[in-house]
């Protein structure tokens, strides 16, 4: 049986990464780079495979210690007040293997005592005692407090939505950083990523707000059916009206959008990946309409390759889309 194009590219791909392993190990002769110059003159597809592997790894440096580092911040920021009462040997230790640990599994170790929780790529559905149903996307960790006196969700982090049962004695209600979104009975989804997040409303009504330093309710809108606040550390945003369809889709595994651009949806991609897609600056405005399949994002980055004047290119685990 005859090999596909695009099987006999990915090969080309795979020994490519090879060949730049072995010529930029520091252990390479003379036979090794004689070998890679008759490899290289077999097609130009062999030529232009090592190219793209090694401008690929002229980029990824940055790329990666940016991203680390971000997480680093991250996971100091949330453990600097626990460290701080185990002595510095120990808050030595314990910071450089959460930087370590995280920067390879970055979920493992974020909020791992919260009340629920999904890692990378997971997704599932909770029963409260109360009867509401939480379904969690992605990454995320919440916690919960329901008794004779208060239904009170903490958003963690991650994405969340929230089926909810009707009680007029004890409102629902779900923090998110400084921002509390309030529902008798409802659905929404409230989104959040320790910085700045999103509440969408699917039915019902909702009321989101921001407490001032005394307690009082300083900043508050009331959403309807369709729409979706932003909110940050310092404000609410502005409504914005959303296609529902898109917004829980999620749900379905899939991720629908419509319009944007495609640095917008690599970033939604990558909440479901634990290695990134890496995107050409080129690329990065382009507007796109995608359809995603979450179990077959691979699929899709194939396919995209047909549609778009894009070319994948993949090293090990890493995934780089140039123009």
């Amino acid at each position: 049986m005859t090999e596909s194009t695009q099987q006999i590219r990915e090969q080309i791909r795979q020994e490519a990464v090879a060949w730049h392993v072995r010529l930029t190990s520091g252990a390479s002769t003379a036979d090794t780079k004689e070998a890679f110059e008759s490899w290289q003159l077999q097609s130009p597809e062999h030529s232009q495979a090592y190219h793209d592997i090694a401008n690929l790894w002229q980029r990824l440096p940055g790329s990666l210690l940016a991203d680390r580092q971000r997480r680093r911040e991250l996971v100091a920021k949330r453990r600097r007040s626990q460290l701080r009462q185990r002595g510095l040997s120990f808050a030595v230790a314990a910071s450089l293997f959460l930087a370590v640990v995280t920067g390879f599994y970055p979920d493992y170790l974020t909020h791992p005592l919260a009340d629920y929780r999904t890692r990378i790529g997971e997704q599932t559905s909770i029963t409260l005692s109360d009867g509401s149903v939480a379904h969690l996307n992605t990454d995320t960790a919440l916690d919960v407090v329901i008794d004779g006196n208060q239904r009170w969700v903490e958003l963690l982090r991650g994405e969340a939505e929230f089926e909810v049962a009707h009680d007029t004695n004890r409102p629902f209600r779900v923090a998110a950083g400084s921002t509390t979104t309030e529902a008798l009975g409802t659905r929404f989804i409230v989104r959040y990523d320790g910085n700045e997040g999103a509440v969408t409303l699917l039915q019902g009504k909702v009321r989101t707000g921001r407490p001032s330093a005394e307690g009082a309710q300083t900043d508050s809108a009331t959403l309807q059916p369709g729409q979706r606040l932003t909110f940050t550390a310092e404000r609410l945003g502005s409504l914005q009206t959303v296609e529902l369809n898109n917004a829980e889709a999620w749900r379905r595994g899939r991720l629908l959008m419509n319009f944007v651009p495609l640095k917008q949806v690599i970033a939604e991609v990558n909440r479901y990946r634990r290695s990134p897609i890496l995107l050409d600056e080129a690329l990065a405005e382009r507007e796109v309409n995608v359809a995603v399949d979450l179990k077959q994002i691979d699929a899709w980055l194939e396919a995209l390759q047909q549609t778009m004047p894009v070319k994948v290119v993949k090293a090990g685990p890493l995934v780089f889309l140039q123009s």
